[in-house]
């Protein structure tokens, strides 16, 4: 298969590696601040018996809104590069049995079907645990989305050292799956960038910038495949 990387649009340049994440991961951080007050006061006014019931509901709109902008600043501070990772040995057998249900819950809302095979005795990988989640979660939904919209189903694959990557690399490897869609060639680097979703309002476009930006700051590589209506990521984790 030939993979396009997210490295082609210079997602992880050095400019981005200093000043600029150090001001982004600032601003969110004060953004929050703010969000907290507006969320502590609306919770306060919400537990007021005496306030009528159309401010009420203005007020619990308020509230949601801030939550909502909460969750929207840490996805920001993921996609432009900022968040805090500390790599360390991950079991990847005993991972993935830990964090099957979680893994298969997108899958299960979508109606779509879904299988995970795992290799025995893999080695452990060194990563971030909870922002490998975040990688795995943000391709897993991804491929959920696409083969419910064209009835296809999903497959989870992860192999060691030796069946994809050479075996002297030391890397295991993921592949995640979805059949029913397919990516044209000159569009296959443009899914990564943010904001260049094809799909409703309501999806923000910034699922696979932040699983980029995180695989390139756990030295993870990321690319992506598409033809005869199957959509491939392949996540080439190093070993520990």
């Amino acid at each position: 298969m030939q993979f396009t990387f997210p490295t082609a649009l210079n997602l992880a340049r050095e400019t981005t590696d200093g000043f600029h994440q150090e001001l982004l991961r600032g601003l969110t951080h004060k953004l929050n601040n703010l969000l907290a007050v507006i969320q502590g006061f609306s919770s306060l006014i919400l537990m007021n018996d005496d306030v009528d019931p159309e401010t009420l509901g203005n007020v619990q709109h308020i509230r949601e809104a801030s939550t909502n902008m909460s969750a929207l600043s840490e996805r920001i501070r993921s996609a432009g590069g900022c968040a805090k990772v500390s790599p360390q040995p991950l079991n990847v057998n005993e991972y993935f049995s830990v964090v099957d249900a979680a893994l298969r819950e997108p899958f299960l809302r979508a109606n779509v079907q879904f299988e995970i095979e795992v290799q025995q005795g893999l080695p452990s990988i060194m990563v971030d645990p909870t922002k490998f989640k975040d990688i795995l979660t943000e391709l897993l939904k991804n491929a959920a989305e696409a083969a419910e919209k064209s009835n296809g189903r999903a497959l989870l694959r992860v192999c060691g050292p030796g069946l994809i990557t050479p075996a002297q690399e030391h890397r295991v490897d993921i592949l995640v799956s979805n059949t029913g869609s397919q990516i044209p060639p000159e569009k296959q680097a443009e899914v990564f960038r943010p904001f260049s979703g094809s799909k409703a309002g309501h999806h923000l476009g910034l699922g696979l910038t932040i699983a980029a930006m995180l695989a390139h700051q756990q030295n993870i590589q990321l690319g992506v495949h598409s033809e005869n209506f199957t959509t491939t990521f392949w996540l080439s984790c190093p070993a520990a």
